[in-house]
């Protein structure tokens, strides 16, 4: 079910003089980034940049249904259109993703707001909308061509419902399901407590192709429960990547990737009708560089002191292959990982990221990533925000 915008007048925003001058360079974090021995990446991360940030206002309403809960993008240089999804679990609307522009002007968002293309409502199995609280989308990417979408699900855990991984059409039909290793699969003892697989609301927020199109790759938020505990404080989270053939759907490598230790303690309970102190970490997303080669974002956050976000390099060179186990050992040598971009330096309130996505090439050769904000649909403040980056040393070796 598709639904097609008439033809929107686009106010243009004025350019940033700092773009122009230069001085956005004070918001760069560079990393060094000296490949270790052995390694064999053909390029390394070297800098990122903070170029601009596009803020849609929270209450927004498009096409009849709220404009927020983004939780995945991903852009077609060919059609220059981006694919977007919202975690909205059939409730606020139906579960849904949208296509649309976000054309630059230099190194800038050209307007103020993003060119809503269109709105396309996901279909379950039964090739009817999902019902309340059957789905909780996450990830979206294009197919090779834009032929079609892959797209994940937390699922709930909590109720025994699966995680999962799909393809639709680009009108939202379902096509078909790449299966999950059981691993993955919740179970929960006689008492009724998780005792294996995705933990509740820590399932797959991120999902890539590697640049050939022949591997899709997902990662979980945090470790499987049988794997090791959830980050914290002081603790890290062994979570797994998985890489499945595109074309069979079946396993092909899967590694650990451990996320870093919560950035903060809660200082204040989250707004009612939660009204509790919470505070967690994981991977909100991850992006293919190579076939070897990507970039994560981890998400931290602390009630009463917000969002703590960065930008990771990782690369699975020498990591331990751990397809098939059904719980990891502790011994397993984990991804290699680099700090790319640290949004608390660069004096910008990025919000809740939860998509990336490479952009457009920028005027200077330099490549550009495109990371979107989830608003939670207005709870606790949260607004959508559209953040620009500038990356120099990474290429995806496909072209673009």
């Amino acid at each position: 079910m598709r639904h097609g915008s008439p033809a929107r007048h686009r106010r243009r925003a004025l350019l940033s003089s700092l773009a122009a001058t230069g001085l956005l360079g004070s918001l760069a974090l560079t990393s060094g980034f000296a490949a270790e021995p052995g390694a064999t990446t053909t390029r390394k991360p070297q800098e990122a940049r903070l170029l601009d940030t596009l803020t849609v206002p929270a209450g927004t309403t498009e096409f009849g249904m709220p404009f927020g809960g983004l939780s995945g993008i991903d852009y077609d240089p060919r059609s220059g259109e981006y694919v977007a999804i919202s975690d909205d679990r059939s409730e606020n609307g139906k579960a849904r993703f949208y296509t649309l522009r976000l054309p630059l002007d230099g190194a800038a968002f050209a307007g103020d707001r993003p060119a809503l293309d269109g709105l396309t409502v996901l279909a379950d199995t039964t090739a009817e909308p999902f019902a309340p609280k059957t789905v909780d989308p996450e990830s979206i990417r294009w197919t090779p061509g834009a032929r079609s979408v892959l797209w994940t699900s937390e699922g709930a855990s909590s109720v025994g419902q699966p995680a999962f991984v799909r393809e639709a059409t680009t009108s939202g039909g379902y096509i078909r399901e790449l299966p999950l290793p059981q691993a993955y699969a919740p179970v929960r003892s006689a008492s009724g407590t998780l005792i294996a697989g995705v933990r509740n609301n820590q399932a797959l927020e991120g999902l890539t192709l590697t640049p050939d199109g022949r591997t899709v790759a997902t990662i979980t938020e945090n470790a499987l429960v049988q794997d090791g505990p959830a980050a914290g404080l002081t603790t890290k989270s062994p979570s797994r990547l998985l890489l499945m053939n595109r074309r069979t759907g079946q396993p092909e490598a899967e590694h650990v990737y451990e996320v870093d230790p919560v950035s903060d303690a809660p200082t204040a309970p989250l707004p009612p009708p939660v009204g509790t102190y919470a505070a967690d970490r994981g991977v909100s997303e991850i992006l293919a560089v190579n076939r070897t080669d990507y970039l994560t974002v981890e998400r931290s956050f602390a009630s009463g002191v917000g969002f703590s976000i960065r930008l990771y390099w990782t690369s699975t060179i020498g990591a331990t292959d751990v397809n098939g186990k059904e719980a990891l050992s502790g011994t397993e040598k984990p991804m290699r990982k680099r700090l790319l971009y640290d949004f608390t330096t660069s004096g910008t309130d990025a919000d809740n990221v939860e998509g990336i996505t490479w952009g457009p090439r920028l005027p200077d050769g330099s490549r550009s990533l495109v990371l979107v904000t989830d608003d939670n649909f207005g709870f606790n403040g949260g607004v959508t925000k559209f953040h620009l980056l500038a990356v120099r040393g990474l290429e995806r070796h496909d072209g673009r």
